[in-house]
């Protein structure tokens, strides 16, 4: 015997169409913004309240097309009414993608107030409807065949009332939890939707002002696919500032990435949004993805967009109730879940690189040496550091200042032969988490600190080598020529300076017009060292001699004469010229100590020979216990104080 099953529907169930599923302002309201577009209205305004008290009420009115009292029934208390009537491609009357699919958005005030009232003008009729629903009437503990009555009221066509066509719907016995911040609401508001950035006849208004058009961008410090430094894949067109590509499927969807200087300080809006026909339908996400090159770090950095209209315009509808999310073990949705993850992680690795280049730009630009330093080493060894340097430059959590300390570590280490082949192999070695690449970097300051403290301990040995030599009066010309050789041994700023034979015929020509012969000139000025724009003539006197005005004037003279030869030739590469003068003795006479002190004030330098050695010794051993200290503690940096 055949019988019949009845399918009953409780009136509880608007719980689940409403509250349940929109528990937010802008989820319900949201749902209100697509009904609008829907109904082709231009513009949509949206009145907040001050307070969150439940005589509060919020007022959504828009300009549609408005319904007939006739409509109301069918239109909108129809629960599950296809609006697109099957057709996943269905447009509105003015061609527009259809958003509303589900048809239980117009429950979606229950999720916020207990009583939603509807004033409605047709644009056809002119005919105005008004009717209240009540979510405590509504979801009464009986099961429901029709839906229960609702009262309404209605005028006759109007003529006049047609221009005046749209819909209003008032949210009345709140249930908020807090005040609405309406600046906090537009924000989140602007970013479910993309009409009222793409159209040009759709306005979203919040208290009387459109919500912004564009994304804050302020912060955005690397933008793709603008940003792509390397070739265009064939794939991939850019238009207005959308990469435009098609899936696996055939499909083809548009997408924008950010990557912002800081990171995104609110969790819930980093990631990529996905939107179909104008309105979001995957919240922020990044694709399933978890971990991975650039790990959590690159990712809290990033946002995106991206638009697949075909997700909303398939036979089968893979988007979840609430509109947050995508269904994405759907045959059909697969292939955007596999591109976006390939996409993710190309942009990430992208942005580490990009970011990488900006500090390595930021380091050569603002300390010259470095530079030079770089372009001493072979054509591999440079290229193999300068992708070190990258690397490490992505990594967010180095503020450029440590980027600076390491990187100097780096090509420390380098230039002493230490840990090539571990730089090597980071070069070549592609998915590598800054947790990784930061415990090397750890281990590797403190290798490339012992590799410098190792150095500035022999120069210690050698400056107290230069000073037994001088204490034993040596030759004059020996200490010279070991000198310049060895300018560090004079002052650690002085390590980059080297021997200048640039200027001697400036020197020369000036012993000349000073009347001097050709035998008398020679050893005039015992050395002129160079680094970058600066000069520097070196002074000395032979161990045990007394500094007097002869030695004091001569080196003054060639200083002023060679500053005024420099002055007058605007190509010169030099800017500044200092002196340093080192004697054993200083003539007592009061005339002589005044000019001393007059020296300073014009960058000239006189110290004896215990006394500049002593201030070379301490500035190194100085520079070598920072780099002790440096090292927290590492057994082998400390053992070099017991050394």
């Amino acid at each position: 015997m055949n019988k019949t099953l009845h399918l009953k529907f409780h009136g509880k169930i608007l719980d689940q169409l409403g509250f349940q599923t929109y528990q937010t302002p802008v989820a319900s309201l949201s749902e209100m913004v697509a009904n609008a577009w829907d109904a082709d209205a231009k513009t949509v305004d949206i009145t907040l309240p001050d307070n969150n008290e439940s005589s509060a009420q919020i007022i959504i009115e828009d300009d549609g097309n408005g319904m007939t009292f006739n409509e109301c029934p069918e239109r909108y208390l129809n629960v599950g009414y296809d609006r697109r009537n099957g057709n996943p491609l269905a447009k509105t009357l003015r061609g527009r993608n259809t958003m509303g699919r589900k048809g239980i958005g117009k429950f979606a005030g229950f999720g916020i107030a207990n009583k939603i009232q509807i004033e409605t003008t047709s644009s056809n009729t002119g005919e105005k409807t008004i009717f209240e629903m009540d979510i405590n009437k509504l979801k009464s503990d009986e099961y429901v065949k029709e839906g229960g009555n609702i009262h309404a009221s209605t005028t006759s066509s109007d003529e006049s009332l047609r221009e005046h066509h749209g819909t209003k719907v008032i949210l009345k016995e709140m249930n908020l939890r807090r005040t609405i911040s309406e600046s906090s609401f537009r924000r989140s508001l602007s970013r479910r939707f993309l009409v009222h950035q793409t159209s040009n006849d759709f306005e979203i208004r919040v208290n009387g002002t459109p919500i912004a058009k564009t994304e804050d961008l302020s912060n955005v410090e690397f933008t793709f696919p603008r940003d792509y430094k390397d070739k265009i894949p064939d794939e991939l067109i850019i238009k207005d500032g959308w990469g435009i590509e098609k899936l696996s499927n055939g499909k083809v969807i548009k997408w924008k990435f950010f990557f912002n200087k800081d990171t995104i300080s609110d969790e819930d809006l980093q990631g990529v949004t996905i939107f179909a026909n104008g309105k979001l339908v995957q919240k922020p996400f990044f694709f399933n993805l978890t971990g991975g090159l650039g790990g959590q770090a690159g990712q809290s950095y990033m946002f995106g967009q991206v638009v697949a209209d075909f997700v909303d315009q398939l036979s089968i509808d893979p988007i979840s109730t609430e509109r947050q999310r995508i269904n994405w073990e759907l045959s059909e949705t697969v292939p955007l879940l596999e591109w976006g993850q390939k996409k993710v992680k190309y942009l990430l690795s992208k942005w580490h690189v990009a970011r990488g280049e900006k500090k390595h730009k930021m380091l050569e630009e603002k300390i010259s040496d470095f530079a030079i330093r770089l372009d001493n080493l072979g054509k591999h060894e440079k290229k193999t550091v300068t992708k070190v340097l990258t690397k490490l430059g992505g990594i967010s959590s180095i503020s450029q200042k440590k980027y600076e300390e390491l990187a100097d570590s780096i090509i420390t280490s380098w230039e002493g032969g230490r840990l090539q082949e571990l730089w090597t192999e980071i070069v070549n070695t592609e998915e590598l988490s800054e947790s990784d690449l930061l415990s090397i970097l750890m281990e590797t300051e403190v290798v490339s600190a012992l590799n410098v403290a190792e150095a500035i301990k022999t120069k210690l040995y050698a400056i107290s080598e230069l000073k037994s030599r001088i204490m034993k009066k040596d030759l004059e010309n020996a200490v010279r020529v070991h000198l310049a050789k060895n300018p560090w041994m004079i002052s650690p700023k002085w390590d980059t300076f080297k021997v200048e034979r640039k200027v001697t015929n400036l020197i020369k020509e000036q012993a000349e017009q000073s009347g001097l012969s050709d035998d008398t000139y020679q050893g005039r000025v015992d050395l002129v060292l160079s680094s970058g724009s600066q000069l520097l003539v070196l002074e000395f006197m032979r161990p045990g001699l007394t500094l007097n005005w002869d030695h004091i004037s001569r080196c003054k003279r060639y200083i002023n004469y060679i500053q005024a030869k420099i002055d007058t030739q605007t190509a010169s590469e030099f800017t500044s010229v200092s002196g340093y003068i080192v004697a054993d003795k200083v003539d007592k006479d009061s005339a002589v100590s005044q000019e001393i002190k007059n020296l300073k004030q014009q960058n000239v330098v006189v110290n004896d020979w215990k006394g500049l050695l002593d201030n070379a010794k301490s500035s190194w051993n100085e520079y070598l216990h920072i780099l002790i200290k440096r090292g927290n503690g590492d057994i082998r940096l400390q053992n070099l104080l017991d050394d």
